[in-house]
């Protein structure tokens, strides 16, 4: 089904979806991702719709099974991201229940909900939108979703012409998207590496996060090297190994269920026909790079893509890590990064004027000549006050992908001081991770060629390594450098030829 004609009866809204981490929920303690969303209009819901998803899930209905079990699916999500489909999949109910033709799409998320934003926005790709109330083939357009067979890839393209919409991402914004969705073991989903439904794509990346089980998720340009298939291969195994593993535990996790309530059932995704049909025609499976290139050449724009690496570990880039009434922290730094390229890229969402007041947010100077209130760039008979960091943008002097000329004086901007506040080291808070830094783990990257390399390696604490000639370094990073009194070096391995924006 082709996107239907634009409802001109009702004003456009822009659809924001935030996704935390794992276990990240609101607490005294909070996430970019909770901050973003209170700085969101909600007051203007026919222009805007919000929605935040706790990176806590509920496994079971509340007093069904003992704390034991709940115990045990809270871990098991933790380690094998037992629970990442239902994350994927609310998020794409929500789409359903609030979408219609021309409104916007954004989207937003930090570490595993990072990768959760990333899958949605897969998902819409490759299946594209059901109608509202079309609840029953979810979990079927899911499993056409997560297929990399042959036969599931041409399910899935006759599934999104027969019953959905066809939605472009307007946005999509995450802080740290690792590679490893599991502790344990790893889950790979289509177009999560890229995606060419996505209009604008931003990252806020960690330069000194070093646990094995924390390399970076990059933004992958597709490519038909046959290095891809070795990285594809190489999860082939345990991708299999974990389908058995989860489809056993959940017809135990059934029959525990149905001693309490025997007229009700509990699901804990979709079944694993596919992974199964996968099993028995390895030979006709396509990797996902090869998926993702098929798909760009029917798009008629590239997907403008920034990524920009901070000073700071993990939880320093998504914040989560000091409580929130302490002002200064590098958490804070990428908070703004991320405000001021959504106000850039005029993507539509709207801003709580006081609430970026609050965190000492102020917009990009628009150029000179600039026409600010572009119809074009704002929601029509938008109000005055929910159009705040949205109308004082729509040109600017600079583009979001070109690197500064000038390093802006640091007197300028409130990160001075968070740029030399403290990092968060779990290696060093918390020394069980390094049971995992002893342990062998594959990973897989891409070069400034697009060439892929694979290898297993025990990571000994070292720090990320990055692929590219000129990676792109946060203005702060140099001043975080040039504080003495800090000695400050990044931990990750670079060439040396960091372009600050």
């Amino acid at each position: 089904m082709s996107d239907a004609s634009k409802d001109f009866s009702r004003p456009l809204r822009t659809i924001v979806l935030c996704f935390d981490g794992t276990n990240g929920q609101y607490d005294l303690m909070n996430t970019n991702v909770v901050k973003f969303f209170g700085l969101l209009n909600k007051d203007c819901t026919d222009q805007q719709v919000a929605y935040y998803q706790a990176g806590v899930g509920t496994y079971f209905a509340p007093g069904v099974v003992s704390p034991l079990w709940l115990w045990f699916a809270s871990l098991m999500d933790e380690a094998v991201a037992w629970y990442l489909d239902e994350h994927v999949m609310a998020g794409y109910k929500f789409l359903m229940d609030n979408y219609h033709a021309g409104d916007k799409i954004c989207l937003f998320g930090f570490s595993r909900g990072a990768y959760t934003a990333r899958a949605l926005a897969g998902m819409l790709n490759r299946v594209g939108l059901l109608p509202k109330d079309n609840l029953q083939q979810v979990n079927f357009a899911y499993k056409a979703y997560t297929r990399s067979d042959k036969e599931g890839v041409e399910l899935a393209a006759g599934f999104k012409k027969t019953f959905s919409q066809d939605v472009k991402v307007e946005f999509v914004g995450v802080w740290d998207t690792v590679q490893s969705t599991g502790m344990l073991i790893n889950r790979i989903l289509p177009f999560t590496n890229s995606n060419s439904a996505v209009k604008v794509f931003r990252h806020a990346l960690s330069l000194d996060e070093h646990r094995s089980k924390f390399r970076p998720n990059l933004y992958h340009w597709p490519t038909k090297d046959d290095g891809a298939n070795e990285v594809v291969d190489m999860e082939g195994p345990v991708k299999r190994t974990f389908d058995i593993l989860k489809s056993n535990l959940k017809q135990l996790f059934k029959r525990e269920y149905a001693k309490v309530q025997p007229q009700q059932t509990v699901k804990f995704g979709p079944s694993t026909d596919g992974a199964q049909r996968n099993q028995r025609g390895d030979e006709l499976a396509l990797d996902e790079t090869q998926l993702e290139t098929e798909f760009v050449a029917e798009e008629s724009w590239t997907t403008d893509v920034l990524e920009v690496w901070f000073a700071g570990c993990h939880s320093d880039i998504g914040g989560g890590n000091v409580e929130d009434d302490v002002q200064v922290s590098l958490a804070q730094i990428t908070l703004h990064w991320m405000v001021e390229q959504v106000v850039r890229s005029e993507c539509g969402i709207l801003f709580d004027s006081d609430e970026l007041a609050r965190i000492g947010f102020t917009p990009p100077v628009p150029a000179p000549n600039s026409s600010p209130n572009s119809d074009n760039n704002l929601p029509r008979d938008a109000p005055e006050e929910c159009t705040w960091g949205i109308k004082d943008s729509s040109a600017l002097q600079e583009s979001p992908n070109e690197p500064n000329q000038h390093t802006p004086s640091p007197d300028c901007y409130p990160e001075r001081s968070d740029a030399i506040a403290p990092l968060f080291d779990e290696l060093k808070i918390s020394k069980m991770w390094w049971i995992l830094e002893v342990l062998p783990f594959s990973y897989a990257w891409q070069d400034h060629n697009g060439d892929w390399h694979s290898k297993w390696s025990i990571n000994w604490g070292r720090g990320r390594f990055i692929p590219y000639r000129q990676p792109k370094f946060h203005y702060t990073v140099k001043e975080r450098v040039d504080y003495k009194p800090l000695d400050y070096k990044p931990r990750a391995i670079y060439d040396h030829n960091e372009v600050y924006v």
